[in-house]
């Protein structure tokens, strides 16, 4: 694949990549924002969605989660499967940022380490 080629395909994958991550994020503090439901009770699951689905940031993650689906169909059209696919793995990278930034999660040495290898190894397919 020509240079040209390649950062486009990079662009591509990072730009579905940020959206997906935007998107669990915001489905995530929706849920978050849900009312407390028992959801280990039988039952509690539907007043748990009509709660959860009455949140603003789920339907915006929603959006941005089907916006990413378009932009990774226009980059599997691009490329091999097998390199869109490891280049995908910087959602991982993405959401670990993106939790400790939006919903104050805990960032410990093992996810460090591990968001590490998964960079080393985008590193890795993106110069094969």
């Amino acid at each position: 694949m020509p240079h040209d080629g390649m950062m486009r395909l990079v662009f591509l994958v990072l730009l579905s990549e940020t959206l997906a991550a935007a998107g669990q994020v915001l489905m995530k503090r929706g849920a978050n924002m849900a009312g407390a439901h028992n959801l280990r009770r039988i039952g509690a699951h539907i007043p748990f969605l009509r709660d959860v689905l009455s949140k603003p940031s789920l339907w915006l993650g929603f959006c941005a989660m089907t916006v990413s689906l378009v932009v990774w169909l226009i980059a599997l059209a691009q490329g091999d499967l097998s390199l869109v696919f490891s280049l995908g793995s910087m959602q991982y990278i993405l959401i670990l940022i993106l939790s400790r930034l939006f919903l104050n999660e805990e960032i410990d040495m093992m996810k460090v380490a591990g968001t590490l290898l998964v960079a080393f190894g985008i590193a890795l397919m993106t110069i094969s």
